[in-house]
């Protein structure tokens, strides 16, 4: 189908929207409900049945959910009828679940003309399956770095959700009603998506370009807004850190002035801060993910995993290594 094909398309059908739900092992129950109960709203607010949907697994049989809680599926990859769209719902340990037949079947149904949309690390499947080169997507925080390394042909942003032609990626979390909402308003009209919001306490439909982060003086309190900006730099730059000399030239102050600003408000200079939000990265990324510990240390911004391994052991008490044999331990004890 041509390229020129687009989601305002899929308006104005006279039969029901079929949309189908690939729930990857582990996948965020918040996240996905939200998306799904933005369709079942739009139905009884339209008063009709605007949309249908179908939960699709890899291998027919029930998906369990990060929280443990499992849903039984209707459908397995491959096996399926034709949909309008269909989005990807994955969360941690999504490499997992990689599989050369999801991969292959996204592949055709995208060139039969279906929308295909992911949230949270659902882009990861979309670009696995090379869907996403030169096309721009969403993807959580957590996860960017790890995206973007793994895929540097994808223009992957921070953006709460994104809309690329025939793509719709979402960060995940709240920000998948905000996409949905979006996606209702292309097939049926802004009103019911305006209705859905209200019915859900949701008091503006953001943008796709707004923030997907609290903003640091919420997260830390603090109402300086030299600090925050400061803040920003250190968190979108933890792969390649900045001097703490470049960071106050950037807010007019001298690094000794930038000091005490940090002392003042958060009672930790600079240079701490900035190693206390790489740490906690790299933590992040041990339990989250099934990165190595030398991709880990290039995320953060060491030179070499030996120098990571031992700032990491001075901050935790532990190495990298015991800290992922220790979550093993831990969810083998929960399963």
């Amino acid at each position: 189908m041509a390229e020129s094909f687009s989601i305002a398309q899929l308006s104005g059908a006279e039969r029901p929207i079929k949309i189908g739900f690939v729930l990857i092992p582990d996948f965020p129950l918040m996240t996905f409900s939200t998306a799904l109960d933005s369709l079942r709203q739009g139905n009884r607010l339209a008063k009709r049945n605007v949309f249908e949907w179908r939960l699709i697994s890899i291998d027919g049989k029930e998906a369990r959910s990060s929280s443990g809680l499992a849903l039984q599926t209707t459908a397995q990859v491959g096996e399926t009828g034709r949909f309008d769209v269909v989005i990807v719902c994955a969360g941690i340990n999504y490499r997992r679940s990689y599989s050369s037949g999801l991969f292959a079947w996204l592949r055709k149904i995208f060139a039969e003309g279906c929308v295909l949309g992911a949230v949270s690390t659902g882009a990861f499947y979309l670009a696995k399956a090379g869907l996403l080169n030169g096309k721009r997507c969403a993807v959580h925080w957590e996860s960017l770095a790890s995206f973007r390394k793994e895929f540097p042909k994808c223009l992957a942003t921070d953006d709460i959700f994104t809309v690329d032609g025939r793509f719709l990626t979402s960060s995940g979390g709240t920000a998948t009603l905000d996409m949905m909402l979006y996606l209702i308003s292309a097939i049926e009209e802004r009103d019911l998506a305006s209705q859905i919001s209200d019915q859900f306490n949701h008091p503006r439909i953001r943008r796709h370009d707004d923030a997907q982060r609290m903003q640091p003086e919420q997260r830390f309190g603090i109402r300086n807004a030299k600090l925050g900006f400061v803040i920003r730099r250190m968190e979108s730059s933890l792969s390649a850190p900045v001097e703490i000399s470049e960071l106050a030239d950037s807010v007019k102050l001298s690094p000794r002035q930038l000091e005490r600003l940090f002392r003042d408000n958060l009672n930790k200079t600079p240079s701490r801060f900035y190693l206390e939000l790489r740490m906690l990265r790299a933590k992040e990324l041990l339990l989250d993910t099934d990165l190595s510990v030398s991709e880990i240390a290039e995320a953060c911004g060491y030179e070499s995993p030996s120098h990571f391994s031992r700032f990491y052991k001075q901050h935790f008490g532990e190495t990298p290594a015991e800290t992922r044999k220790a979550d093993t331990r831990s969810r083998m004890s929960l399963a």
